[in-house]
């Protein structure tokens, strides 16, 4: 029940936000419509593939932000099908959008996840630091055209 809520929280704060980062990325498509409900990114277009992740923090309330590692090595393959495509992991914090762009710095790798629903639910994940993490404000806006 409780993790239901919690994806439910996540879908909602992808559709607030698709206009937005339209702003940076062009029109976006869900990646759902594609490729299934159950694909590692969430939005894309022909230059682009996003994950948005929901977090109910500050960006940096910890040392690093992560994302599941299956995610960046989706990453990994589309870029090898399309190196001229930019993937973004970008994470929806209480003080803003950051993002990180695939492979733009180092990262570590180590399991994590939650226990907060009852369980454990822990997976092998890629751990940015904070200095590697940026305002999505920063980047320049419809960088598509």
């Amino acid at each position: 029940m409780e993790k239901e809520k919690d994806r439910q929280f996540g879908f909602n704060a992808e559709y607030e936000k698709h206009n937005y980062l339209e702003k940076f990325f062009g029109k976006l498509k869900l990646t759902k419509e594609k490729y299934g409900r159950y694909f590692e990114f969430d939005k894309y277009n022909d230059k682009y593939f996003i994950e948005l992740k929901t977090r109910k923090i500050n960006h940096n309330q910890y040392s690093t932000l992560f994302f599941g590692k299956n995610k960046y090595l989706k990453g990994k393959e589309l870029l090898e099908a399309n190196p001229d495509l930019r993937i973004f992991y970008i994470w929806n914090c209480l003080d803003g959008l950051y993002y990180w762009e695939h492979d733009s710095s180092e990262y570590t790798e180590k399991i994590s996840g939650r226990r907060d629903r009852g369980k454990i639910e822990e997976n092998m994940c890629i751990h940015i630091l904070q200095k590697d993490i940026h305002n999505i404000n920063g980047l320049p806006v419809e960088m598509n055209k």
